[in-house]
């Protein structure tokens, strides 16, 4: 057991009092009290004494390549490609060391001092301007007194071992609200003559300073940490009949005593702890809390007998899932491409801000001869589909098992009867009065958009190109509208053409009643597709290719055959396409584990990498096409998987059907992979199935439990999808939703779930934290930033994950079902009838036609941070190595607010 240590506030905060890195965040469990900057100062990290520099980050544009460390007072750049216009890249700005989150007032004057030491000889430019780079402050040596602005346009010459400590003032001659320092290390271009620094030089920062010497009202804001809850609970809703549980943090051998409060402070409900004991995902000491026997609709919290409280919550209906599910469900609208986004569909937020131009309206994009392709040539019409996530990018393998999801999420409706809650008038999206329902108007977007990525001609004729994105990766803060660099096309693969092949069989089956002739349209390609893959069955995408792009690359494509040749089947009853699936090793198979790919052994049943389950789950919909002897394994494989991940969900302290596993196929460590939220809904959805196909309520509590663990019930206090919870994420990372760095962007709107967790975290902002891999439990590896693209980043297939569980769980915990009124950008008039749809029937509802509403974001409340920074800061183990053990750092998180 843990040697407990008394361990006062003052104390803690003096060992992290240098921590002042705002916008990376961690819980702690007590107040906290930053060392506060000189005045006038401008800069959140000035000397990297505590192994931490954030704001401080490397940046890098492809080819340019940069790894770092900060430890020994110092930060070091390590360049490992100064990329350059002579290897393809731009300029020296492809290597970067920058400082975003400043503001500059035109007439003040500051002082700029640093230090900079290079292993090699070399040069380096440095300024201070806005984020789009074409408007600058002060560069270089420029300085009162000095060298005027015109006549330092060159860059710094500096020697081998050579350090330079530069001390200058300056007078802002403009204001900048969102404002930059950077320094361009990388290669050569139009603006620089040869590289920088040759590749393996270490260049060392230290001592960074910008002083407002004029004023102090813009110094960089002090650290605001928010305090974990000693009680972590579903921060939205509990359903009267259904598990209602949660997890205590505490150290105790000995069971606790607990009690439900209502808003008033009278309790409701008593019950006792069960003591777990250490929670190795999260290396939390926790109990767990069952109170499921209280039904009684209201607003709650529970307090325990140490003093250890929730935040509030509620037990009460669907309401709050209905709208979760149109929320997450309008994520798909607002990032189409190619059509203008209009505020009236947007369903939260602030409408006005969040409505944009059109982006790419037409996608002209050239085709590459990479990965050995010599086919088809010239550019291709790609306007149309949806954004991946939040650059500007569009994948068949991600989009269809996206398209998938959406889909499927409508069949199972229809199947189950509740088919109302996506009718005509249900979501907000331009076509809602169109006579078609909504949910499958959503998903014609994407499907009409792979079927302009086919190969029309020659011998690859019928086959998928595999994505169409940005000749190079786009900067943050970036409207689509206004992204005009050169749009790229890959080349067909086997993988890209089955996703076309499986979701063109899915559509065919779901619009032929609808509209014939696009169903027609769909299924020819889909055979045509299939056909096609056979012939060319090993055309493969790199696992590493993710120059402007993500790779979404994939060796493996069994899975992928047998999937498209089961959606044929339960379209055409074609027995030859079930021939072709009987002999796959995943027919009818629903695994808990993941291998192939870019997947090792992750904890799941299906990805966009991995999809032979998703047949099974479309022919349990579809029994009635299979034997009775199939049907009886589609069943067994499914319950199969579903106990697995109850197992696991009854096994672990934070109650989530999900686990560690190795990271990746080039890395070998254990921990929670990349999008670990998004496993978690999957994951979920298997359970769902089961309750379906079994109408056992574990299952059911299961796939609940799931949604409890994304909506607050984890390690890090938070309800991971925005606008949902006490205190949910904010910032995911996002082109367009990038009010964060830039406040003439919008915040993102709600219902937008992040990826959570990632034991990899491979972005530099996390890193930067001060952080080391390996040495943060897997499940507190996240911090809500825009910049933390390895743990903050919002997809198409995650929102769709999402908005499948939320539709199933607002439909079936109680009787009530999903509630189509009850979303967010939503109102009615007094003449409408409520309209929701019955689990228990497949009785035709009146449709409700709702109308889309301007409303004020929901989360007013929270606090944004002007200069373009979240007024949160962190406090990570690593920060404070060297002062108190990590061991005793972990323990102090979790002993958390006791009653004084």
């Amino acid at each position: 057991m843990r040697k407990k240590t008394d361990l006062s506030v003052r104390a803690l905060s003096a060992a992290a009092a240098a921590v002042i890195a705002a916008s990376a965040i961690v819980p702690v469990g007590m107040s906290f009290t930053a060392l506060t900057a000189n005045a006038g100062q401008q800069l959140g990290q000035t000397d990297f004494e505590n192994g931490v520099g954030l704001p401080w980050h490397i940046v890098e544009s492809a080819p340019g390549e940069m790894d770092f460390d900060i430890s020994k007072g110092v930060y070091t750049v390590t360049i490992v490609n100064p990329g350059g216009a002579s290897r393809g890249g731009d300029d020296r700005w492809d290597c970067q060391f920058r400082h975003r989150g400043l503001k500059i007032v035109s007439g003040h004057k500051y002082k700029v001092s640093y230090e900079i030491t290079p292993s090699e000889s070399g040069k380096y430019y440095t300024k201070i301007g806005n984020l789009d780079g074409d408007v600058e402050i002060w560069h270089n040596m420029m300085s009162d007194n000095g060298p005027d602005f015109n006549s330092t346009w060159d860059c710094i010459q500096i020697g081998k071992n050579e350090t330079k400590k530069v001390d200058v003032t300056f007078t802002a001659s403009k204001s900048l609200d969102v404002a930059e320092w950077a320094f361009h290390l990388g290669g050569d271009g139009k603006y620089t003559n040869g590289d920088c620094f040759p590749a393996g030089t270490e260049i060392k920062f230290d001592n960074m300073s910008l002083v407002d010497l004029t004023s102090d009202e813009n110094d960089y804001p002090e650290s605001s940490l928010y305090e974990r809850a000693g009680i972590l609970t579903n921060q939205v809703c509990y359903f009267p009949d259904r598990a209602k549980r949660a997890t205590l943090l505490s150290d105790s051998q000995k069971a606790l005593g607990f009690e439900v409060k209502d808003e008033s402070g009278m309790t409701v409900y008593t019950g006792k702890s069960t003591p777990y004991g250490t929670d190795k995902d999260s290396s939390d000491e926790v109990h767990l809390l069952d109170f499921s026997d209280l039904k009684k609709e209201g607003t709650y919290y529970i307090e325990a007998e140490d003093g250890s409280e929730s935040r509030e919550f509620i037990i009460g209906g669907s309401q709050q899932y209905s709208s979760l599910l149109y929320d997450s469900l309008n994520y798909f609208y607002q990032n189409r491409s190619g059509i203008e986004i209009e505020s009236e569909y947007i369903s939260s937020g602030d409408t006005s801000a969040l409505a944009r131009a059109a982006g790419h309206p037409k996608d002209m994009a050239e085709i590459e001869h990479t990965w050995g392709y010599s086919g088809s040539s010239g550019s291709i019409d790609v306007t149309g589909g949806w954004y991946d996530a939040g650059d500007h990018g569009k994948y068949v393998v991600n989009g269809g098992f996206s398209l998938w999801l959406m889909q499927n999420q409508y069949e199972t409706a229809v199947k189950y009867g509740f088919e109302e809650a996506y009718a005509d008038g249900t979501m907000l999206i331009p076509e809602n009065s169109n006579g078609i329902p909504d949910l499958l108007d959503e998903s014609r977007w994407e499907m009409e958009w792979m079927l302009k990525m086919i190969v029309d001609s020659g011998d690859y004729k019928g086959m998928a190109y595999h994505k169409a994105h940005d000749e190079k990766w786009t900067a943050l803060g970036i409207a689509p509208a206004d992204d005009d660099m050169k749009r790229i096309v890959k080349p067909p693969t086997t993988a890209a053409t089955l996703n076309l092949a499986a979701c063109g069989a899915q559509a065919a089956r779901l619009w032929k009643d609808i509209d014939e002739d696009f169903a027609s349209e769909c299924l020819e390609a889909a055979e045509n597709a299939f056909k096609a893959a056979k012939k060319h069955p090993a055309m493969y995408a790199p696992l590493d290719e993710s120059v402007g792009g993500g790779a979404y690359g994939d060796d493996d494509v069994e899975d992928e055959f047998c999937w498209a040749a089961l959606e044929l089947f339960i379209t055409t009853g074609n027995e030859d396409y079930y021939d072709e699936a009987t002999e796959n090793k995943f027919f009818l198979d629903v695994p808990s584990s993941l291998g192939g790919g870019e997947s090792v052994d992750t904890v799941g049943s299906f990805d966009w990498g991995n999809t032979g389950a998703l047949a099974t789950l479309s022919a349990a919909l579809n029994s009635e096409k299979f034997d009775k002897g199939d049907v009886e394994i589609i069943n067994e494989a499914v319950i199969a998987a579903a106990d697995r991940f109850i197992s696991l969900e009854e096994n672990q302290g934070y109650g989530l059907p999900y686990g560690q596993s190795t990271l990746a196929y080039n890395d070998s460590d254990q921990g929670y992979i990349w999008g670990s939220n998004s496993f978690v809904t999957d994951n979920s959805i298997v359970m769902a199935y089961a309750y379906l196909l079994t109408n056992e309520e574990q299952y059911l509590d299961g796939a609940i439990g799931g949604m409890d663990y994304i909506l607050g019930r984890n390690a890090m206090d938070y309800s991971y999808v925005t606008g949902y919870g006490t205190h949910a994420i904010e910032y995911p990372h996002h082109r367009y939703w990038a009010k964060q760095i830039d406040e003439t962007f919008p915040k993102a709107p709600n219902g937008v779930m992040c990826g959570g967790p990632n034991s990899g975290m491979q972005d530099p902002w996390v890193q930067g934290s001060g952080w080391k891999k390996g040495e943060i439990a897997p499940q507190k590896c996240y911090l809500d930033n825009i910049e933390a693209w390895s743990v903050n980043e919002c997809t198409i297939n995650w929102n769709a994950s999402l908005a499948w569980l939320a539709g199933f769980t607002a439909q079936t915990a109680t009787d009530e079902g999903i509630q189509t009124e009850h979303h967010s950008g939503s109102k009615k008039t007094d003449d409408d009838e409520k309209t929701t749809t019955s689990k228990s029937s497949k009785d035709k509802t009146e449709k409700t036609t709702t109308k889309a509403a301007k409303q004020k974001e929901d989360n007013e409340s929270k606090s944004e941070n002007s200069d373009g920074v979240a007024k949160t800061a962190l406090i990570a183990g690593a920060a404070v190595i060297g002062l108190i053990s990590l061991e005793l750092f972990i323990y102090k998180l979790v002993k958390l607010k006791k009653k004084q």
